[in-house]
């Protein structure tokens, strides 16, 4: 492989061959006989996740190392995590809800059974719950549309903060609540009136599990909060631009954000005018990807 490959690129056909080759239909079978789930309902969710590896890749592909300690936190399926794992990164998976009931949970614990070989570590406490003494130091540590559904988001991070090694870096995704839009849903949100946008924007009958776990997280808190435990942040630029790119490309997606966005970003594409959104600042556009690092004292010269 040529050294100017990076390791996102080289790991993206490897992660597509993963996925191609899991035993879909034999997985839907066993989750089905578990939960009593209908089978539709089994698929959709095992294809949304499996087709968010491919935007995880995208998030810290270009930070990936093979000599890292690696910590994903909200592992989820723990699909990623295990294609890591399976490449021979150390990773390491947190996902709280690990032991509980549903078509979630009998759906991972069936993925986990079937790579029984790879002896995936994984972590049930907490994010907060992280311990330098009882989990050690990490090298990475990382997340993808995770952040916004921890109720102690603030607490979360210095915790993650905590087991960092000195050279350590964190890398999350997540909404950006400045901009009055609600991913998950596809509806517009006014962060400090969550009741009354509730009652405006989101279908009554709408599940509410995922908007009663938001926190309505923004880039001004993010920014506060890494100078109050020393961190430096980097908000990556562009991401509104590469989030209405992939509602015109990937189909999945696209399906998720149907109505106003989707037809934006297609009036955009079709007159040429998507590229300007590369130029948007970070701190109005969503969603955001912000790295955290520690701060490298400089002895003063002179």
């Amino acid at each position: 492989m040529p050294e100017s490959v990076s390791m996102k690129e080289q790991l993206r056909p490897k992660l597509q061959r993963f996925l191609e080759t899991l035993p879909v239909d034999v997985l839907i079978r066993h989750i089905d006989r578990r939960t009593g789930a209908p089978v539709q309902e089994i698929e959709s969710m095992l294809s949304t996740y499996m087709n968010e590896t491919r935007a995880t890749l995208d998030v810290i592909g270009d930070v990936l190392a093979r000599d890292q300690r690696i910590l994903e936190v909200g592992a989820g399926l723990c699909l990623f995590s295990l294609f890591l794992r399976q490449e021979g990164f150390d990773v390491t998976a947190l996902e709280p809800s690990i032991g509980g009931f549903g078509a979630f949970e009998a759906m991972r614990e069936t993925i986990l059974e079937h790579f029984p070989s790879l002896g995936l570590p994984i972590l049930t406490c907490s994010a907060q719950m992280l311990d330098r003494g009882a989990h050690g130091r990490f090298d990475l540590i990382f997340s993808n549309n995770v952040v916004e559904h921890i109720p102690d988001w603030e607490g979360a991070l210095a915790a993650m903060a905590g087991v960092m090694g000195d050279h350590a870096l964190m890398v999350h995704a997540c909404p950006n609540y400045a901009v009055p839009y609600e991913p998950h849903y596809g509806i517009p949100v006014f962060r400090r009136f969550p009741k009354l946008s509730r009652r405006l924007f989101l279908s009554p009958d709408a599940d509410t599990e995922i908007w009663d776990s938001l926190n309505f997280i923004t880039f001004s808190q993010v920014r506060r909060l890494a100078r109050s435990l020393g961190l430096s942040a980097r908000f990556r630029s562009g991401l509104l631009y590469q989030a209405f790119a992939r509602v015109t490309a990937d189909p999945l997606f696209r399906q998720r954000h149907q109505g106003v966005v989707a037809g934006v970003a297609g009036m955009l594409d079709s007159i040429g005018a998507l590229r300007l959104l590369k130029y948007l600042p970070a701190a109005m556009a969503t969603p955001m990807i912000f790295e955290l690092r520690k701060k490298v004292s400089q002895k003063r010269i002179g």
